[in-house]
């Protein structure tokens, strides 16, 4: 589609590989870097586990063969033992760029996941990231394509998506540089930094947002609500169920105070609910799982006015 898609490679010649570890340590899950190694150790959980390591002094290309003895040697650095690595079933060496396309639409074709963006492993931001993409752009193509919508809540993909892709190049990337750090000033920060988000319980939520990529909020029209945009929480309902049960129908979620409800007619579209507490807010919940509309004390008219808006006209019988 003629897109740039600007960036720098970050990172070279990780290596991975499937091994077999000593039985002793069958359920080993262990990271940590010293110097300039770093590795990390997970299982599958059938006999084999995933080995990611890297060495800052060992930068090759990425068709460069890979052996387990390079693998077990990083490991000993940076864990202090290779825990009997053996009978290697895969090997690869890559490299990790830090990228993102300016656009995520152009015409008929819509970006997401790596082709968007890509980053350091760092984080472990990515996977969350490109399935949230597609969570956002699936409700929206619905949407139009079933006519309840006009192609212009397409464009709203980017303006929603690409702010946070920006973030997670910006959080993944000062891992990484934080990681890699030499200078004294650098270790210094990355010390401290370690040792504040450890303590400081609002640090903590923002960073577990970050990397779940449920922290995130979407912009709101002026004078909305404050909750609009926001990502709502699993809230249990009225009949006892769970709001995130209520989402797994791919439909908007309507929560208002009972007995208030919208008018029949978009039911393939929309699950209505019941707060469980008295409280008076009514909140229209996208199928993503962030608020489209909220209001107090809103009316039977105002909340036909804001499904109207969102989630379409109510289908009419016979039609």
């Amino acid at each position: 589609v003629g897109l740039p898609f600007p960036g720098r490679s970050v990172i070279r010649s990780i290596v991975l590989a499937d091994v077999r570890l000593a039985p002793e340590h069958a359920d080993l899950i262990t990271a940590d870097a010293i110097g300039g190694a770093f590795a990390l150790v997970a299982p599958f959980g059938d006999g084999y586990h995933r080995v990611a390591a890297w060495h800052r002094d060992r930068n090759v290309p990425d068709d460069t063969p890979v052996d387990l003895d390079e693998i077990k040697q990083i490991a000993r650095l940076a864990l202090g033992d290779d825990f009997g690595m053996r009978d290697p079933r895969w090997l690869s060496r890559f490299h990790s760029d830090e990228r993102q396309a300016p656009a995520y639409r152009v015409g008929r074709v819509f970006l997401a996941g790596d082709a968007a963006h890509v980053h350091s492993p760092a984080g472990g931001q990515g996977m969350n990231t490109g399935l949230q993409d597609a969570a956002n752009l699936g409700w929206k193509l619905a949407q139009v394509i079933h006519g309840h919508a006009g192609p212009d809540l397409l464009d709203t993909y980017h303006s929603e998506r690409h702010p946070v892709g920006r973030t997670v190049l910006r959080s993944s990337g000062g891992i990484l540089r934080l990681a890699m750090a030499r200078r004294p000033a650098a270790l210094a920060l990355r010390v401290a930094t370690t040792a504040f988000a450890g303590l400081a319980g609002p640090v903590r939520r923002r960073a577990l947002g970050q990397i779940t990529g449920i922290g995130y909020r979407y912009p709101a029209p002026r004078g909305a609500h404050p909750l609009t945009g926001a990502r709502v929480p699993d809230l249990r309902l009225a009949d006892g169920t769970r709001l995130y049960e209520a989402l797994r129908g791919l439909r908007f979620v309507l929560i208002t105070p009972a007995p208030h409800g919208p008018a029949p007619g978009r039911e393939d579209r929309l699950t209505t609910a019941h707060w469980r507490s008295p409280r008076r807010t009514a909140l229209l919940v996208r199928p993503d799982g962030h608020v489209a509309w909220a209001a107090d004390s809103a009316t039977a008219t105002d909340i036909e006015r804001a499904l109207t808006v969102h989630v379409g006209r109510a289908d009419t019988p016979g039609s």
